[in-house]
């Protein structure tokens, strides 16, 4: 009877094929990543619609579009990890926004924590932002991840935050995309295939879409 091969392991070899035949048809056959939605989160509209509002509401400067100065884009490309041009990064990313980068620390870390890509901690004297420099970054991740980092302290100065943490990460993702770093926000913040075969990476607490959906809110403001 069929009912005699309903046993617990047959049932987990049963859903381990159907999982290895999705995962081929999606990767190689699809040419997409299976992705689950949890590794992509999910940020609700209305959330985005109030960190929106609420730059718009206290931010009285356009900052334009951010772009790497081609010749620091050069040495970044020879050489992402590099304290130094790192460093100049940041304080480029900074001087965009009206902050003197200089007396920021920049430390850079290498160690495999996956749920962290950066942090910062300020006061009015004394700031260090911290980068985690995992393997599988991309240039684009560390410029979003020093975006992010920046533009904390950008919103420490302006007085703007939400109280809850969570809202208040994506609240500050909302505006590096505010503040004109909305390209490399966009790429840096892909989904990455981890080393094993199911696992994902991802920087950032919004996702690709969400960049787009802020920057056509923008587009909309400014026609």
């Amino acid at each position: 009877m069929i009912w005699s091969y309903l046993t617990f392991d047959n049932i987990c070899r049963a859903l381990s094929v159907v999982g290895l035949i999705y995962f081929v048809v999606k990767k190689y056959l699809l040419k997409t990543a299976p992705v689950p939605k949890s590794a992509l989160g999910y940020v609700p509209k209305e959330l985005l619609d109030r960190c929106i509002a609420l730059l718009n509401k206290q931010e009285k400067e356009n900052y334009g579009i951010y772009h790497v100065p081609e010749a620091l884009m050069d040495r970044l490309k020879a050489d992402m990890s590099d304290e130094e041009t790192l460093k100049e990064l940041l304080c480029d990313i900074c001087a965009h926004m009206g902050i003197n980068g200089d007396f920021i620390r920049l430390v850079l870390w290498n160690t495999p924590t996956p749920d962290r890509a950066g942090q910062i901690s300020t006061d009015l004297a004394f700031t260090t932002i911290s980068l985690e420099m995992q393997p599988y970054y991309t240039l684009d991740s560390v410029i979003a991840v020093l975006a992010h980092e920046a533009t904390h302290l950008h919103l420490y100065y302006k007085g703007i935050r939400m109280n809850d943490t969570w809202e208040n990460e994506v609240l500050t993702d909302t505006a590096a995309v505010f503040c004109g770093f909305g390209e490399y926000i966009y790429r840096g913040y892909a989904v990455f295939q981890g080393q094993m075969a199911l696992s994902y990476r991802k920087v950032g607490y919004i996702k690709q879409q969400d960049v787009t959906y802020i920057l056509d809110v923008l587009a909309k403001r400014e026609v």
